[in-house]
């Protein structure tokens, strides 16, 4: 019987070498479908382990005039998915007036909100658990708004109260100098009792001259209202988790921005009683 020798036959692999290759192509599919379609879950499961100590809410007071600021300051921390100590915390925030913000937070009772963004820095000082400097997050114009017609002296405009108390009394102190008569807080051409209240529709109904905000009305520029970040740190009406949670808003919303930062000073006499805050 002919022989045939090694080099004439062909090469042969065992089958146990095709049944490892097989394993090895099993494996490598199953890590790549991990990483490129579960790699988000993974990561959702590691920031709701880090939140152990459950979820936070922290809220957020404003100004009418600062919507906007504070809309974005919030939408921005919530995108990061901040976790302080343990907690997943969300911001919110509450649309509320300076003058209303600074008498809860002069009463001193718990449920005050922990960030406090304000028209003007004026009421901050001496607050319990205030910062002695705070950032400057935003700006508008102060604008007085003379209707055709209407008597253009200073003096003579309304101050309207409400929500856009705060903005308006700034732009009334701005435009009329220290020693001027004094602005008729309720429209010196219409016959009202000093206790009357006029708000910023009121006055643009009646026809008469006000002092708002270009957030509110378009007006002859008369100075510059800035809304300062106030986070609060723990006192008596602000717990030390919130205050924490405070601080991080904070540092996060001027991480990345070069705000100004400006040493509150206690307002004027005029001021706070053109407020309703003497």
């Amino acid at each position: 019987m002919a022989r045939h020798s090694a080099a004439d036959s062909p090469t042969r692999v065992a089958a146990w070498v095709w049944v490892a290759l097989a394993a090895l192509v099993v494996v490598a599919v199953v890590v790549a479908w991990t990483v490129f379609s579960g790699g988000g879950d993974d990561k959702d499961d590691a920031a709701a382990a880090s939140c152990i100590d459950g979820d936070q809410e922290l809220l957020v007071w404003v100004d009418p005039a600062a919507t906007k600021t504070a809309e974005k300051l919030v939408d921005e921390y919530n995108s990061s998915s901040p976790v302080v100590r343990d907690k997943c915390v969300t911001a919110t925030y509450e649309v509320r007036s300076t003058a209303d913000a600074v008498r809860s937070y002069r009463e001193g009772m718990p449920g005050v909100a922990p960030v406090w963004i304000p028209a003007g820095t004026g009421f901050i000082s001496g607050l319990s658990g205030a910062p002695t400097s705070v950032p400057v997050v935003g700006t508008d114009e102060l604008v007085h708004v003379v209707p055709e017609g209407a008597d253009a002296a200073p003096g003579a405009a309304a101050v309207p109260v409400g929500p856009e108390n705060m903005v308006s009394v700034l732009a009334a102190v701005s435009a009329v100098p220290d020693g001027a008569p004094e602005v008729d807080a309720v429209g010196a051409s219409v016959d009202r009792s000093s206790q009357e209240q006029i708000t910023l529709q009121q006055a643009q109904n009646e026809g008469l001259p006000f002092y708002s905000s270009a957030a509110f009305a378009d007006g002859n520029p008369v100075g510059e209202v800035q809304f300062p970040l106030v986070a609060f740190g723990s006192s008596p009406s602000v717990e030390e988790d919130d205050a924490r949670a405070a601080t991080d808003f904070l540092s996060t919303s001027t991480s990345e921005q070069d705000e100004e930062e400006v040493t509150p000073e206690p307002a004027s006499p005029r001021l706070a009683r053109y407020a309703g805050l003497d």
